[in-house]
């Protein structure tokens, strides 16, 4: 690592704050498509206009946006990502990351006590809380292509029955759906949370096509007859005893000849690499019980609940997870 990389890294919270904020403002939704002074949008996201002008000067050092004589433009980025109006709009999980600021805050005193910063209970505090968190994974997944990705990958087409286990919003099983329409499809999740799955699966037209249960994993019984059971982005939020016995659970849940497909961030045996894994694991530190684990560990838990065999498969870029499937 040289001196450049080091500073990077060191303030490179105040280039992830500027997007933030400017995400949070709505910069990017009232910039016209022939351009826009830095009044004119001051003035449409009532803001000082002098402070808004060094934001939109820092946005296009930064590359965000386009800047000629005194007029701001957006880019092709931007507007793929940052304009609500984008299917592929990731404003969802960055406005989700910048209400983690005060969370991020107290890092040091998580690192001296070993405790959370926040309430570990996957934001189910309020309806907004929930909605935001969940609408950000959707936002993530949709923009990034994961489920588009795991589609063209998996074959579902053995299959007739799906569990997807902690879904949140939706997002996989709609287009595993749209993929393959003759699968019976269970999202198992919080109620709170299917609250907002609801609202997704209307917006994607899929209402009454996906089953929705409304169950609590480590404290009900997962219901059986399912040839696959689903889960993205769940083990990393829990603990090594819980998620022990979420794969004995799942074992019995599956039917013969079945298989687990765990999508997350999966480790080497060093716990280092991934770099993106081992980093996530200060996130989950901070707000859940969990943390990112290693392909040995995942392994010993699926074959300890009766998995016969267990195989580690990794994705390739944008996506920064891995998938281990177990056969039961």
């Amino acid at each position: 690592m040289d001196f450049s990389q080091l500073t990077r890294i060191s303030s490179g919270f105040t280039q992830s704050r500027i997007l933030q904020v400017a995400v949070k403002l709505g910069v990017f939704d009232v910039i016209k498509s022939k351009g826009s002074s830095s009044l004119e949008i001051s003035k449409a996201i009532s803001t000082n206009h002098r402070a808004t002008e060094l934001l939109l000067n820092a946005l296009v050092a930064l590359k965000f946006l386009r800047k000629k004589g005194v007029m701001f433009f957006n880019i092709t980025t931007s507007l793929k990502y940052l304009t609500k109006t984008s299917p592929k709009y990731f404003g969802g999980m960055i406005l989700f990351e910048e209400g983690l600021w005060n969370t991020w805050a107290n890092l040091e005193e998580s690192i001296r006590t070993g405790k959370s910063s926040r309430p570990t209970d996957m934001f189910q505090k309020s309806e907004e809380e929930t909605e935001r968190f969940i609408m950000a994974m959707h936002s993530l997944v949709s923009a990034r292509g994961d489920a588009e990705i795991l589609s063209d990958l998996l074959d579902f087409s053995w299959a007739q029955t799906m569990i997807d286990i902690g879904s949140g919003p939706g997002t996989y099983p709609i287009k595993f759906l749209q993929k393959y329409p003759h699968l019976k499809i269970t999202i198992l999740d919080l109620p709170g949370t299917l609250k907002v799955t609801k609202k997704v699966l209307k917006k994607e037209g899929m209402s009454g096509m996906i089953k929705l249960l409304e169950c609590d994993y480590n404290s009900d019984e997962i219901p059986k007859g399912f040839d696959i059971a689903f889960l993205s982005n769940i083990i990393h939020s829990e603990n090594e005893e819980t998620n022990k016995k979420l794969f004995d659970k799942i074992y019995e849940a599956l039917n013969r000849g079945g298989e687990i497909i765990i999508k997350d961030h999966i480790l080497d045996h060093t716990l280092t690499s991934p770099a993106v894994g081992a980093i996530f694991s200060i996130q989950m530190l901070l707000a859940t019980k969990g943390r990112d684990y290693s392909f040995r560990e995942v392994r010993g838990w699926l074959v300890n609940a009766g998995f016969k065999k267990v195989k580690w498969i990794r994705l390739e870029p944008p996506l920064t997870s891995s998938l281990v499937i177990g056969w039961k």
